[in-house]
């Protein structure tokens, strides 16, 4: 589709890819509107040949089914597909029971209940004296705003560090 050599480069696929598309792309043929459709057509093949040749996984299973190493897979789903052909599950495995268990995280937190929830407490709180002392012209409801969102900043940073070094000192116990 893209008229290369089997044994061509990356690079050499990569530029037939983009010599064809800048050819091929329905943009540059609105004169008809049959000139359009087969255009978009072209321009459909010449994308569904670069989505296997352009990543080298999909190049390399690509090339051991075409000399026959590699059992026929499954068509990728950007190919088009006959009316009578059923659809598949990209996954045809059995389905597993969700375990929740393994979805939690190994460790509990090291962060103390307060560090994780004052962030964000003092930056809400801060821009809403931010906003409201400037919209009344209280400049001490405007400082305690901008203090406000200062602490904030600072504890957010704080905050991963804070959980490092607890982290560390919990690994190195005996």
């Amino acid at each position: 589709m893209l008229g290369v050599d089997p044994t061509a480069s990356m690079e050499e696929i990569r530029r037939s890819y983009l010599r064809l598309a800048r050819a091929s792309h329905p943009d540059f043929h609105n004169d008809r509107d049959d000139a359009r459709i087969l255009a978009e057509t072209r321009m459909r093949e010449i994308n569904a040949a670069w989505a296997v040749l352009g990543d080298v996984d999909e190049r390399s299973a690509y090339d051991r089914r075409r000399i026959g190493t590699d059992p026929p897979a499954a068509r990728p789903f950007h190919a088009r597909t006959a009316a009578h052909e059923e659809w598949q599950p990209f996954d045809g495995g059995p389905v597993e029971h969700f375990d929740e268990g393994a979805d939690r995280p190994i460790t509990s937190s090291s962060l103390p209940r307060w560090l994780a929830v004052m962030p964000a407490v003092l930056g809400m709180g801060g821009a809403a004296a931010l906003v409201i002392g400037s919209i009344v012209n209280i400049i001490i409801l405007v400082d305690t705003g901008l203090v406000s969102l200062l602490f904030s900043g600072l504890l957010f940073l704080f905050a991963p560090l804070f959980a490092l070094s607890t982290s560390r000192r919990r690994d190195t116990r005996p």
